[in-house]
Protein backbone atom coordinates (compact mmCIF):
# COMPACT_ATOMS: atom_id res chain seq x y z
CA UNK A 1 0.00 0.00 0.00
CA UNK A 2 1.37 3.38 -1.03
CA UNK A 3 1.58 5.52 2.08
CA UNK A 4 2.96 8.53 0.28
CA UNK A 5 1.22 11.67 1.52
CA UNK A 6 -0.12 13.81 -1.29
CA UNK A 7 1.18 17.34 -0.77
CA UNK A 8 -0.77 20.32 -2.03
CA UNK A 9 1.20 22.68 -4.26
CA UNK A 10 2.61 25.77 -2.58
CA UNK A 11 0.95 29.11 -3.31
CA UNK A 12 2.83 32.22 -4.30
CA UNK A 13 2.67 34.82 -1.52
CA UNK A 14 1.06 38.10 -2.56
CA UNK A 15 3.34 41.04 -1.78
CA UNK A 16 1.24 44.20 -1.87
CA UNK A 17 3.27 47.42 -1.78
CA UNK A 18 4.03 50.67 -3.59
CA UNK A 19 7.52 50.61 -2.09
CA UNK A 20 9.67 49.93 -5.14
CA UNK A 21 12.58 48.72 -3.03
CA UNK A 22 10.41 45.77 -1.93
CA UNK A 23 9.60 44.64 -5.50
CA UNK A 24 12.26 41.87 -5.49
CA UNK A 25 10.19 40.07 -2.83
CA UNK A 26 7.44 39.46 -5.39
CA UNK A 27 7.33 35.96 -6.84
CA UNK A 28 10.04 34.66 -4.52
CA UNK A 29 8.10 33.50 -1.44
CA UNK A 30 5.67 30.59 -1.25
CA UNK A 31 3.22 29.33 1.35
CA UNK A 32 1.01 26.25 1.87
CA UNK A 33 -1.88 28.68 2.46
CA UNK A 34 -3.06 31.78 0.65
CA UNK A 35 -0.97 34.61 2.11
CA UNK A 36 -0.90 38.36 1.63
CA UNK A 37 1.86 40.63 2.92
CA UNK A 38 1.02 44.34 3.02
CA UNK A 39 4.03 46.63 3.04
CA UNK A 40 2.25 49.97 3.20
CA UNK A 41 -0.64 48.73 1.06
CA UNK A 42 -4.33 49.13 1.93
CA UNK A 43 -5.50 46.44 -0.50
CA UNK A 44 -8.55 44.64 0.99
CA UNK A 45 -8.72 40.84 0.85
CA UNK A 46 -11.72 40.99 -1.49
CA UNK A 47 -9.56 42.80 -4.08
CA UNK A 48 -6.56 40.55 -3.59
CA UNK A 49 -8.66 37.39 -3.93
CA UNK A 50 -11.66 38.39 -6.12
CA UNK A 51 -12.51 34.83 -7.20
CA UNK A 52 -12.64 33.23 -3.77
CA UNK A 53 -16.04 32.37 -2.35
CA UNK A 54 -14.69 32.62 1.19
CA UNK A 55 -11.86 34.76 2.56
CA UNK A 56 -11.46 32.57 5.63
CA UNK A 57 -8.10 30.97 6.27
CA UNK A 58 -5.98 33.56 4.47
CA UNK A 59 -2.78 34.52 6.29
CA UNK A 60 -2.53 38.30 6.58
CA UNK A 61 0.85 39.77 7.44
CA UNK A 62 -0.12 43.36 8.29
CA UNK A 63 -3.86 43.93 8.20
CA UNK A 64 -5.39 46.98 6.52
CA UNK A 65 -6.18 48.43 9.95
CA UNK A 66 -2.60 47.95 11.16
CA UNK A 67 -1.21 49.69 8.08
CA UNK A 68 -3.67 52.55 8.58
CA UNK A 69 -2.53 52.86 12.21
CA UNK A 70 1.06 53.34 11.08
CA UNK A 71 0.35 55.57 8.04
CA UNK A 72 -1.72 58.05 10.04
CA UNK A 73 0.72 59.49 12.57
CA UNK A 74 -2.01 60.61 14.98
CA UNK A 75 -3.50 57.14 15.08
CA UNK A 76 0.02 55.82 15.62
CA UNK A 77 0.72 58.25 18.49
CA UNK A 78 -2.55 57.25 20.16
CA UNK A 79 -1.67 53.57 19.80
CA UNK A 80 1.68 54.29 21.43
CA UNK A 81 0.00 56.17 24.28
CA UNK A 82 -2.43 53.34 24.99
CA UNK A 83 0.46 50.85 25.14
CA UNK A 84 2.73 53.17 27.20
CA UNK A 85 5.35 53.25 24.46
CA UNK A 86 8.08 55.78 25.23
CA UNK A 87 7.58 58.62 22.75
CA UNK A 88 7.94 62.37 22.31
CA UNK A 89 5.60 64.77 24.08
CA UNK A 90 3.01 65.69 21.44
CA UNK A 91 -0.06 67.77 20.59
CA UNK A 92 -2.68 66.48 18.16
CA UNK A 93 -3.54 69.88 16.68
CA UNK A 94 -2.60 73.54 16.64
CA UNK A 95 -5.55 74.20 18.94
CA UNK A 96 -4.07 71.84 21.53
CA UNK A 97 -0.68 73.44 21.07
CA UNK A 98 -2.11 76.94 21.49
CA UNK A 99 -3.68 75.87 24.77
CA UNK A 100 -0.14 75.33 26.13
CA UNK A 101 1.27 78.41 24.39
CA UNK A 102 2.97 79.89 27.45
CA UNK A 103 4.74 76.69 28.46
CA UNK A 104 5.82 75.14 25.16
CA UNK A 105 9.18 73.31 25.37
CA UNK A 106 10.87 74.84 22.31
CA UNK A 107 12.08 73.74 19.90
CA UNK A 108 9.06 71.87 18.60
CA UNK A 109 8.49 70.02 15.33
CA UNK A 110 5.50 70.36 13.02
CA UNK A 111 4.81 67.02 11.30
CA UNK A 112 2.36 65.91 8.64
CA UNK A 113 -0.32 63.59 10.03
CA UNK A 114 -0.05 61.55 6.84
CA UNK A 115 3.42 61.95 5.42
CA UNK A 116 6.58 60.09 4.46
CA UNK A 117 10.36 60.60 4.31
CA UNK A 118 10.05 63.66 6.54
CA UNK A 119 8.42 65.73 3.79
CA UNK A 120 6.72 68.78 5.31
CA UNK A 121 8.46 68.53 8.70
CA UNK A 122 9.54 71.84 10.16
CA UNK A 123 11.66 72.63 13.21
CA UNK A 124 10.32 75.65 15.09
CA UNK A 125 12.88 77.13 17.45
CA UNK A 126 10.72 79.73 19.23
CA UNK A 127 7.37 81.49 19.36
CA UNK A 128 8.23 83.76 16.44
CA UNK A 129 8.96 80.83 14.14
CA UNK A 130 5.77 79.13 15.26
CA UNK A 131 3.73 82.23 14.47
CA UNK A 132 5.37 82.53 11.04
CA UNK A 133 4.58 78.88 10.34
CA UNK A 134 0.94 79.30 11.41
CA UNK A 135 0.57 82.41 9.26
CA UNK A 136 1.84 80.85 6.03
CA UNK A 137 0.49 77.31 6.40
CA UNK A 138 -2.86 76.97 4.61
CA UNK A 139 -3.87 73.60 6.02
CA UNK A 140 -3.03 73.40 9.71
CA UNK A 141 -5.40 70.48 10.11
CA UNK A 142 -2.88 68.29 8.29
CA UNK A 143 -0.27 68.76 11.05
CA UNK A 144 0.42 67.64 14.58
CA UNK A 145 3.27 68.83 16.82
CA UNK A 146 6.02 67.25 18.91
CA UNK A 147 8.68 68.35 21.34
CA UNK A 148 12.09 68.13 19.64
CA UNK A 149 14.61 65.80 21.27
CA UNK A 150 18.14 66.63 20.17
CA UNK A 151 19.43 63.09 20.59
CA UNK A 152 22.51 62.32 18.52
CA UNK A 153 21.76 58.79 17.37
CA UNK A 154 18.91 57.12 15.52
CA UNK A 155 18.43 53.42 14.93
CA UNK A 156 16.02 51.46 12.77
CA UNK A 157 14.93 48.15 14.24
CA UNK A 158 13.09 45.75 11.93
CA UNK A 159 10.53 43.67 13.80
CA UNK A 160 8.72 40.55 12.66
CA UNK A 161 6.07 38.76 14.71
CA UNK A 162 7.43 40.09 18.00
CA UNK A 163 11.17 39.76 17.43
CA UNK A 164 13.87 42.14 16.24
CA UNK A 165 15.53 40.50 13.22
CA UNK A 166 17.59 43.28 11.60
CA UNK A 167 18.97 46.60 12.86
CA UNK A 168 20.74 49.64 11.42
CA UNK A 169 22.15 52.88 12.70
CA UNK A 170 21.58 56.02 10.64
CA UNK A 171 24.79 58.06 10.33
CA UNK A 172 24.50 61.58 8.96
CA UNK A 173 26.75 62.23 5.97
CA UNK A 174 29.47 64.86 6.33
CA UNK A 175 27.80 67.12 3.77
CA UNK A 176 24.30 66.91 5.27
CA UNK A 177 22.84 70.42 5.45
CA UNK A 178 19.81 69.56 7.60
CA UNK A 179 21.23 67.91 10.70
CA UNK A 180 18.23 67.88 13.02
CA UNK A 181 16.59 64.81 11.49
CA UNK A 182 17.67 61.46 10.03
CA UNK A 183 16.49 60.01 6.71
CA UNK A 184 17.72 58.60 3.41
CA UNK A 185 18.57 62.05 2.06
CA UNK A 186 21.20 62.85 4.68
CA UNK A 187 22.30 59.52 6.14
CA UNK A 188 24.27 56.37 5.50
CA UNK A 189 23.19 53.13 7.17
CA UNK A 190 25.53 50.85 9.13
CA UNK A 191 24.92 47.47 10.75
CA UNK A 192 25.81 46.04 14.13
CA UNK A 193 29.25 44.99 12.96
CA UNK A 194 30.26 48.58 12.15
CA UNK A 195 32.60 50.31 14.61
CA UNK A 196 30.25 53.31 14.83
CA UNK A 197 27.11 51.32 15.58
CA UNK A 198 27.63 52.05 19.29
CA UNK A 199 25.06 49.74 20.86
CA UNK A 200 23.83 51.27 24.15
CA UNK A 201 23.97 49.31 27.39
CA UNK A 202 20.14 49.31 27.54
CA UNK A 203 19.78 47.88 24.04
CA UNK A 204 17.34 45.19 25.23
CA UNK A 205 15.05 47.89 26.57
CA UNK A 206 15.27 49.64 23.19
CA UNK A 207 14.43 46.38 21.39
CA UNK A 208 11.42 45.84 23.65
CA UNK A 209 10.22 49.37 22.94
CA UNK A 210 10.39 48.68 19.20
CA UNK A 211 8.47 45.43 19.62
CA UNK A 212 5.80 47.06 21.78
CA UNK A 213 5.45 49.98 19.38
CA UNK A 214 4.84 47.62 16.47
CA UNK A 215 2.45 45.51 18.51
CA UNK A 216 0.46 48.58 19.59
CA UNK A 217 -0.43 49.36 15.96
CA UNK A 218 -1.13 45.73 15.06
CA UNK A 219 1.77 45.43 12.60
CA UNK A 220 3.39 42.01 12.33
CA UNK A 221 6.20 43.15 10.07
CA UNK A 222 7.97 46.46 9.60
CA UNK A 223 10.42 48.79 11.31
CA UNK A 224 10.61 51.16 14.25
CA UNK A 225 12.78 54.28 14.27
CA UNK A 226 14.21 55.07 17.69
CA UNK A 227 16.18 58.19 18.59
CA UNK A 228 18.79 57.69 21.29
CA UNK A 229 20.69 60.12 23.48
CA UNK A 230 24.47 59.74 23.32
CA UNK A 231 26.11 58.38 26.43
CA UNK A 232 29.73 58.71 27.49
CA UNK A 233 30.46 55.38 25.85
CA UNK A 234 28.81 52.42 24.17
CA UNK A 235 28.35 50.92 27.63
CA UNK A 236 26.22 53.80 28.88
CA UNK A 237 22.49 53.61 29.56
CA UNK A 238 20.87 55.99 27.07
CA UNK A 239 17.57 57.80 27.13
CA UNK A 240 15.49 57.29 23.99
CA UNK A 241 12.13 57.83 22.29
CA UNK A 242 10.29 55.82 19.65
CA UNK A 243 9.80 58.20 16.72
CA UNK A 244 7.53 56.06 14.56
CA UNK A 245 6.83 52.66 13.05
CA UNK A 246 6.74 51.97 9.34
CA UNK A 247 5.02 49.14 7.48
CA UNK A 248 6.97 49.81 4.26
CA UNK A 249 10.61 50.51 5.14
CA UNK A 250 13.18 50.87 2.37
CA UNK A 251 15.00 47.62 1.64
CA UNK A 252 18.37 47.12 0.05
CA UNK A 253 19.74 43.87 -1.36
CA UNK A 254 20.63 42.55 2.09
CA UNK A 255 17.25 43.61 3.48
CA UNK A 256 15.40 41.71 0.73
CA UNK A 257 17.14 38.46 1.64
CA UNK A 258 16.49 38.94 5.35
CA UNK A 259 12.82 39.81 4.73
CA UNK A 260 12.33 36.68 2.60
CA UNK A 261 13.47 34.55 5.52
CA UNK A 262 11.43 36.49 8.07
CA UNK A 263 8.21 36.35 6.02
CA UNK A 264 8.66 32.59 5.61
CA UNK A 265 9.26 32.30 9.35
CA UNK A 266 6.02 34.17 10.11
CA UNK A 267 4.10 31.98 7.65
CA UNK A 268 5.49 28.84 9.32
CA UNK A 269 4.13 30.07 12.66
CA UNK A 270 0.62 29.83 11.16
CA UNK A 271 0.89 26.40 9.54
Amino acid sequence: MDKTIERKPLKRVQIRTKNHSANPLRGNIYSPRSTIVRLGSLTPLSNAYPNRKSLDGIIEINTVNAVQNSRNKLRMKKCFAEANVKQAEWWDSYQALAHDENKLPYPIVAKKIVGFKGIGMQLLQNKTELEEFIEKEKNLNSYFFEKFYNYAREYRLHVGNGEVFMVWRKLRTADAEQRWFFNNSNCNWVGEDHKLFHKPKNWKEIENAAINAMKSTGLLLGAADIRVQSGESDKSVSDFIVCEVNSAPALGEHGIEVYKKQISKIINSYV
